[in-house]
């Protein structure tokens, strides 16, 4: 998978196509696509607005060693983009919150995404 570093940031960016359930305040659920990935946050695209500064509770689905897992993390909406062709909108979410075990998870399949390099 392909890296995007970024002066700004703190950790390293990983390319990525995981499933990711958007849980709202409102208890509704949304499913979307995460492209990136790193300790710090995650990119995905959606087909609704969501506002900068939104909180959201996310479930990020990724494989690792041929089973899916799941990372449940909290995080506000970073940025926002409009995708073109009316294709939706990209959004960053910077992670507020990711319980100790979900953290080592992530950090798991990122090592091994950096061994894929």
């Amino acid at each position: 998978m392909a890296e995007h570093q970024d002066k700004r940031r703190k950790s390293k960016r990983y390319k990525v196509n995981w499933q990711v359930r958007l849980l709202f305040a409102n208890r509704k659920i949304f499913t979307a696509r995460a492209r990136d990935v790193s300790l710090g946050g995650v990119g995905f695209d959606f087909e609704h607005q969501i506002p900068v500064g939104k909180e959201v509770s996310l479930e990020l689905g990724p494989w690792l060693n041929g089973k899916q897992v799941f990372i449940r993390a909290k995080g506000a909406i970073s940025y926002s983009m409009i995708l073109g062709n009316n294709a939706g909108f990209s959004f960053g979410v910077k992670f507020t919150m990711i319980p100790r075990d979900q953290f080592e998870i992530l950090c798991d399949i990122l090592k091994t995404l950096d061994l894929q390099q």
